[in-house]
């Protein structure tokens, strides 16, 4: 048995990194642009959007996350987010970004006099909330959860809509900060903000290049002792300096890590396999419900990573809590292939054949069904273990 469980372990590994490869190209995975005629800024302004791969407007609502200076980030951050889906990292989302027309003018939120048309924020503020935002939100099927990504003077945007309208987004991710701007306006605004705000359950994660030059790394610390001082516990907050980025490198490094903050995902199988070891089907049961009500959207469990842990507590003997492992990843995917082929798994190991061979089938159903290519889910494999179990229920 332990030789099969470990050719099970490396044949979920290599299959891991196929697990799309027979999607067909739906039109959601394509970036669309349209127009609004903005009357906050008296302009037309271009909006990109992005569809989740599997985006079921009928059936499910998803968060949004609205990016600064779409036209260079927008691409970028879609397409990252798109491979956090599709291997099921990060929940699907929404992703759109808005064409610049005058970063200075829109994002900085005081005049400042070595940077022309700076100082109107407030009125591209209006813009975002009551026509961008609004915009998309009667369009698309949303859960009306927002995350905002800024980067440089987008950054300074981003920070200003939190301390200016702090109910507009629930999570910030804040990318080299051009705190100094404005005779350092963030850190006034910042202290303004600090001193009546006393709840918060927003999310928010800063990044600065450890090579960005001039200002914006010590602009950003005094920025940071502000929030150590000032910010309530409630409020969640990262600052890092990444090592070997600038301004620009910053961009990719910092994104990744903001986001894998966001969604906390790294630790879970350790955390899920002690639970399970500790207090059985009873801590399998708290630490999912634990997770899903402290995150919320944050909350994705990896069906790779913890259908491993349903495998290895089966291997151990604890049939009863490996299948509440399956059980609930069940709930979260219920037409992922994957993890009906891991439910297959745990069943058959545990002697369980007539469950085995419904799980074996549903697995080769989901196959068929979204026209998956045979070698992304192994469906040999699939049509073996089913013929498998039938054998064990006729002997």
């Amino acid at each position: 048995m332990k030789h099969t469980y470990f050719t099970l372990i490396l044949t979920f590994v290599f299959f891991y990194s196929c697990n799309n490869s027979g999607k067909s190209d739906l039109a959601s995975n394509k970036t669309n642009n349209f127009l609004i005629h903005s009357k906050a800024l008296n302009e037309d302004r271009e909006i990109y959007i992005k569809l989740p791969p599997n985006y079921d407007s009928q059936n499910r609502e998803y968060p949004v996350v609205y990016v600064l200076d779409g036209e260079w980030n927008f691409e970028y951050v879609a397409s990252y987010l798109n491979y956090m889906f599709d291997n099921n990292i990060f929940p699907e989302m929404i992703v759109t970004g808005v064409r610049n027309v005058n970063r200075n003018r829109d994002y900085v939120p005081r005049p400042d006099s070595y940077f022309d048309d700076t100082g109107e924020a407030n009125t591209f503020l209006k813009f975002v909330k009551n026509e961008w935002v609004e915009e998309i939100e009667r369009s698309f099927s949303t859960s009306g959860e927002r995350i905002i990504i800024g980067h440089s003077f987008g950054g300074v945007f981003a920070l200003h809509s939190l301390f200016s309208d702090p109910a507009l987004f629930d999570a910030y991710l804040i990318l080299g900060a051009s705190a100094w701007i404005a005779d350092n306006v963030l850190l006034d605004e910042a202290y303004a903000f600090f001193t009546y705000l006393t709840d918060s359950d927003a999310f928010v994660y800063m990044a600065v290049g450890e090579g960005d030059g001039g200002p914006t790394v010590p602009s950003n610390q005094s920025l940071v002792e502000i929030f150590e001082k000032k910010s309530p516990e409630s409020l969640e907050w990262y600052f890092e300096i990444t090592k070997k980025t600038d301004h620009f490198k910053n961009f990719s490094s910092g994104m990744h890590n903001g986001f894998m903050a966001l969604f906390p995902a790294w630790g879970f199988a350790d955390e899920l396999t002690d639970a399970a070891r500790k207090s059985g089907v009873l801590g399998v049961n708290e630490w999912f419900n634990v997770k899903h009500n402290t995150l919320g959207m944050r909350f994705q469990p990896s069906w790779f990573d913890l259908g491993v842990v349903a495998l290895t507590l089966s291997q151990e003997g604890h049939s009863d809590v490996a299948i509440t492992v399956i059980d609930e990843l069940k709930s979260y995917y219920p037409q992922n292939g994957h993890i009906a082929s891991f439910a297959a798994t745990v069943f058959e190991m545990n002697g369980q054949y007539r469950k085995a061979l419904n799980e074996y089938e549903r697995a080769i159903k989901i196959v068929n069904e979204q026209k998956l290519h045979p070698n992304t889910l192994h469906l040999g494999n699939l049509e073996r273990g089913a013929t498998r179990m039938l054998e064990h229920l006729m002997n």
